[in-house]
């Protein structure tokens, strides 16, 4: 079944604060991704096509809650990095690749053709 790897690098201005790689499905999902100095970012994702809808809420180091992000990724292989700024100062590096979720390797196989 088709799926999104999606992998996320979070940063704070230049400040690289964690990398991670989540698996879009069509069974919504939520993760917490928890940096070395504390911030913590809350993701919550679902396949669907052409666009899949993701919710981040972002946490600063005390713990307390910045603000929440949400967009529509569309579903599609990156050539590249892209960048997408979230509730300031934390900003969202992403790469795409579709893939079958049910490869127990989908975190390093090849992309499917878009």
């Amino acid at each position: 079944m088709k799926a999104m790897r999606v992998e996320m690098s979070f940063f704070d201005g230049d400040e690289p604060l964690a990398r991670t790689k989540v698996l879009v499905h069509e069974i919504e999902e939520e993760c917490e991704i928890e940096c070395s100095r504390g911030d913590r970012f809350a993701v919550t994702r679902k396949f669907e096509e052409p666009a899949c809808p993701i919710l981040i809420k972002s946490f600063n180091p005390n713990g307390e809650f910045v603000g929440r992000s949400a967009m529509r990724m569309g579903v599609h292989n990156s050539d590249d990095l892209e960048a997408v700024d979230l509730a300031e100062p934390y900003v969202l590096c992403f790469r795409c690749a579709i893939v079958d979720c049910g490869d127990p390797d989908w975190a390093t196989c090849d992309p499917m053709p878009d």
